[in-house]
């Protein structure tokens, strides 16, 4: 069965890009625009990690990754900002932070961690 991905990023570039960067044989990716269209996905289907920015039109990143967490308080979350962001592991224990832009082999590393743990 392969890992169910859920990433959000408004930057239909870079939301393309980072897919690809994502996608291998053993992930399936669904990448979306908004955070309102990815809290409904989350709500419908099985993901095993969601990838947010942080900075989203209307629903910031960090507001999703919230209402993820009241929906499944062990969810594994990663926020993406091209800023240095403060610790958000007091959010949850599977909630971590990657500075933009990110290398293959660090979002990887973040994404092997979180689901192993």
């Amino acid at each position: 069965m392969p890992l169910r991905i859920l990433y959000v990023e408004d930057n239909p570039i870079v939301r393309e890009v980072t897919s690809e960067l994502l996608a291998q044989s053993h992930r399936e990716v669904v990448a979306l625009g908004t955070a309102e269209e990815a809290l409904h996905e989350f709500k419908e289907g099985r993901y095993d990690v969601v990838i947010t920015d942080v900075s989203l039109p209307v629903m910031s990143g960090i507001d999703l990754a919230r209402n993820i967490l009241t929906l499944n308080p062990k969810a594994s979350i990663i926020i993406a900002s091209g800023y240095a962001l403060t610790p958000v592991e007091t959010m949850g224990p599977k909630v971590r932070t990657i500075v933009k832009p990110f290398e293959a082999s660090q979002i990887d590393s973040l994404i092997t961690d979180l689901c192993a743990a």
